[in-house]
């Protein structure tokens, strides 16, 4: 998910960036993937998860923001962080307490103006934060960074009305580190803070800017002079028109609270905090520090302050600040990291109890000793060194620190009045010995073999001004593979014989050297027979006897020797000629297999969840020999074991073989784009061999390079578009709707051509209850009909859907129109609201008139009716006795609706009135 939205993936990583204690919890907080989260943790127990909340203003989102918290007394949390992704809200936050919650103004620069925060203290009643931002008050001279400190109260509420949830004690004043002279140079961007309650002094570490030459300073600040800053005028800005302008401080020395007015209207100090020397402790140039701690500790007679500054390059120096000067001494370099393997120091941490500083990078973690006090050999070399550290303890003869000769406190001297002499010369000296790990040795007969090595190197201390090197060997070399050799052919033994058929035979021995860890035997034949050319035996006088039966072969295959032998009856038989011998298994020996034992288990630079691995060889060897001794060397054979230091089982002695199966390494960085401009591809690689496959194990499953594409800026100097973005989703799922793709210029100028542009999409009809739309009318036809059709949209149709006709009829008629209801009502009446008009004007005029011509008929009957029954000569009708008995049919006139023939709805009114 954090990699979709184009972060990279070491970036997508949980970084903590905040890991605080207060009495026996640790409140900790983690970028979790852009997505940060803290949790309260027990200090005796770090696995166990006490609560877990959000980190938004608590921890950055990138862990490339830079933030910095801490816990006061009274249990409360003060961070200075970015509370959104894109780093334009900074603030500096109160949370969780007794207080309300706090912060400084949102979007404006007067308080905070692109900060990068440093570090934070809480000195009695105040939290002190220390950064470095944008200087408002400097705009008109270009854009220029300054180091601030800020200073707030603890028991701040907040405004009424004004400022409300914001602080109303929050000032800021800038912290001056420059070299003097008549156009002074200053050091302008805080890298580093270090507070030292027993002094009251602040020491920071201050760089040039990133894009000039490197240069790095070091400036004591004392905390009376930062409150006397506070203490005085203020510089403020009436409107954006006007300048900044100088203000009396109305309430200095104000301890809870101040107006609310003034609050809005001063943030920024007129001065700014003078350094408590006139030059700084420390300037360096063509280098920057990053980082630093002071360790304040007790010589022979007085007290002295100890520096330990890091670098960018992976360097650690100590210098030391001699009473009653301003410019401390450099006594040594520390180099911690391997030779060829510096890495930038990300941290480091003084333990003064423990004698050491903690020195974090990228990859490790190291125990770097605060002297080395066992390197200076003599007391002339130990003193001139000038280190806080060390002394002679000349009870025991040798340089140690005062701790180390408490006992002998009396004994231990030390003489600290300049800088170290640093031209002395100085004897190297070895450090300890490196693990034991396999290596490559030649032998004299231009054959690798494997061996055993460890080394050690001479840098404890390495000689130099005129000091002798180290003298022992740098490298030990040990149980080396050693494969067997022959020795020399030893001379031909005398014939068997002295006439007739005879042998005589030489040997050797595997002895010239003799195999040794896992070598492989010699090659050949031990021992070599040759048939003598001895003279023919004499004829015997005597009488033998018969040959006796012949001897078992002296080999079984690959050729061997039979003998026999007779008996003379007198003793005129000549001599030798009692034995004969003959060739015998002359055929080749079948392949003979023989293992050599194992070489002992050997630690191999392979771990796994805190357990490593251990290797041991041994040659499969074959022979088509009756001897065994006479082989051929086979395959070299490799097997493994997993050892556990948690285990009770000990790999020194037996431990069961495993099977290794590969697993990737961590993948390597993503490589640069392939193209400078543009859009280009990135790559990255991983190895099968953490660890390899071995003892049968399976190979790594998986590709070991990957892809992602890569956007650079454009590739010309002037405005040009970026590449079209996708299509957007279609406005309408039917009945044609549009969709649109943007574009970005690059550049300062204008761009040609549009930046969005659009298309229709989806023109298919809408389907009702699966009905296409109808088509238009038919023309009338010769019988005066006309016709219209429509189809199913789906094929299966759905359940209930396409339910009618697909045909559609009528009679060609003036001024009668086919209501289409059930099938489009909304449709229809749209397009019939012009004439729905004009048929409501004319039948309102019709009705006027209708209703009129029916009120006055109605009048003239009822006056007829009046002037029938008051009338002398009207004749009346008798109701109860009829005059005429002849019943006469007369039909009454009834009004009458003829409809048309179309539909109902519009049907034509007749009133009998006017028949």
């Amino acid at each position: 998910m954090c990699k979709s939205k184009g972060q990279s993936e070491e970036d997508c990583h949980n970084y903590v960036r905040v890991l605080l204690s207060h009495g026996d919890e640790l409140f900790t907080c983690g970028t979790n993937a852009f997505s940060p989260v803290c949790s309260t943790r027990l200090l005796s127990n770090l696995s166990s998860v006490s609560r877990e909340v959000s980190g938004v203003a608590k921890c950055p989102y990138d862990p490339q923001h830079n933030t910095t918290a801490l816990l006061s007394t009274e249990g409360e949390l003060y961070t200075a962080t970015c509370m959104d992704l894109t780093a334009r809200d900074p603030a500096i936050y109160r949370m969780m307490g007794q207080h309300p919650t706090l912060r400084t103004v949102q979007y404006n620069s007067k308080w905070l103006n692109e900060p990068n925060f440093v570090s934070s203290y809480e000195i009695g009643d105040f939290i002190y934060f220390f950064f470095r931002e944008t200087a408002a008050e400097n705009e008109n001279c270009g854009k220029t960074v300054f180091s601030r400190v800020a200073r707030i109260c603890k028991n701040d509420i907040g405004g009424h009305f004004l400022l409300e949830e914001n602080w109303t004690t929050f000032m800021k004043a800038r912290l001056n580190c420059s070299r003097p002279g008549h156009f002074p140079f200053y050091y302008n961007e805080l890298q580093a803070t270090y507070y030292n309650p027993e002094e009251e002094i602040i020491y920071g570490v201050f760089s040039t800017e990133e894009n000039g030459i490197a240069g790095s300073a070091i400036c004591a600040y004392n905390l009376s002079s930062i409150e006397e800053v506070f203490n005085g005028s203020f510089r403020y800005k009436p409107n954006s028109k006007s300048a900044w302008l100088t203000s009396p401080n109305p309430n200095a020395n104000f301890q809870t609270s101040r107006s609310l007015e003034d609050a809005m209207k001063y943030q920024l100090m007129d001065q700014a905090v003078p350094p408590s020397h006139q030059n700084p402790l420390v300037q360096q140039e063509y280098d920057r520090f990053s980082h630093i701690v002071v360790d304040r500790i007790r010589g022979r007679r007085e007290f002295f302050s100890v520096l330990f500054v890091a670098t960018v390059s992976g360097t650690l120096r100590k210098y030391i600040v001699l009473p009653g000067t301003d410019q401390p001494c450099l006594v040594e370099e520390i180099h911690p990291f391997p030779e060829g393997a510096a890495e930038p120091i990300r941290s480091i941490t003084l333990l003064s109890d423990e004698e050491a500083i903690y020195v974090g990078s990228q990859t490790r973690i190291m125990k770097v000793p605060v002297h080395r006090c066992q390197q200076f050999k003599s007391r002339k070399t130990c003193l001139l060194a000038m280190d806080p550290y060390c002394g002679w303890d000349s009870y025991n003869k040798r340089c140690a620190s005062l701790r180390q000769s408490m006992e002998h406190m009396q004994d231990w001297h030390q003489d600290i009045s300049s800088c170290p002499v640093l031209n002395l010369p100085v004897d190297g000296g070895y450090s300890e010995w490196l693990p034991w790990e396999p290596c490559t040795q030649l032998q004299e007969s231009g054959e690798l073999t494997t061996c055993m090595c460890r080394s050690r190197s001479c840098d404890n201390p390495a000689p130099r001004c005129g000091g002798k090197p180290c003298l022992e060997p740098a490298t030990q070399v040990s149980n080396c593979t050693i494969n067997g050799g022959w020795s020399e052919w030893s001379v031909w033994t005398c014939c068997s014989r002295t006439c007739g058929p005879a042998v005589k035979m030489r040997h050797r021995s595997c002895t010239n050297p003799a195999p040794q860890y896992g070598g492989r035997l010699c090659v050949g034949y031990s021992q070599e027979h040759l048939v003598c050319n001895n003279p023919p035996c004499p004829e015997a006088k005597g009488v033998w006897l018969d040959w006796s039966p012949w001897s078992r072969c002296s080999r079984k295959c690959g050729g061997g020797i039979q003998e026999r032998t007779r008996m003379c009856t007198a003793q005129e038989c000549p001599s030798g000629c009692d034995k004969e011998y003959r060739s015998c298994n002359t055929q080749n020996c079948p392949e003979t297999r023989k293992s050599t034992p194992w070489s002992p288990w050997i630690h191999m630079n392979i771990t796994d969840q805190g357990g490593y691995y251990e290797g041991r060889v041994r040659y499969v060897c074959k022979a088509r020999v009756p001897d065994d001794s006479l082989l051929w060397v086979g395959h070299r054979r490799l097997d493994m074991r997993y050892c556990d230091p948690n285990s009770r089982h000990s790999c020194a002695t037996k431990g069961p073989a495993r099977v290794v199966h590969g697993v990737w390494s961590s993948w390597l960085p993503w490589s640069p784009c392939t193209v400078s401009c543009g859009s280009g591809v990135r790559t990255r690689q991983r190895q099968c061999n953490n660890p390899p496959p071995s003892g049968g194990g399976s190979p790594c499953l998986g590709p070991d390079v990957i892809y992602k594409d890569c956007t650079m800026a454009p590739c010309t100097a002037n405005s040009t578009w970026s590449c079209w973005s996708e299509w957007s989703h279609c406005s309408v799922s039917c009945d044609g709707g549009t969709r649109f793709r943007t574009r970005t210029c690059f550049g300062m100028g204008q761009c040609d051509g549009d930046r969005r542009k659009e298309e229709t999409c989806n023109t298919h009809p809408c389907l009702i209850n699966g009905w296409r739309h109808w088509t238009p009318w038919s023309a009338c036809d010769d019988f005066g009909l006309r016709r219209r059709t429509r189809e199913c949209g789906e094929d299966p149709p759905l359940p209930g859907h396409c339910r009618g006709n697909t045909t559609q009829e009528q009679p060609c008629q003036p001024n009668v129109i086919l209501d289409d209801v059930n099938i489009q009502p909304v449709r229809s009446r749209n397009w019939n609201k012009k004439i729905d008009l004009i048929y409501i004007i004319i039948a309102g005029i019709a009705s006027f008139f209708l209703g009129g011509t029916l009120f006055l008929g109605s009048y003239i009957y009822y006056l007829r009716f009046q002037e029938s029954r008051i009338h002398p000569c009207h004749k009346h009708v008798n109701v109860n006795k009829p005059n005429n008995k002849k019943m006469i049919n007369t039909k009454p006139k009834m009004t009458v609706y003829e409809a048309s023939k179309g539909d109902p709805k519009y049907a034509t009114y007749k009133d009998p009135f006017w028949d």
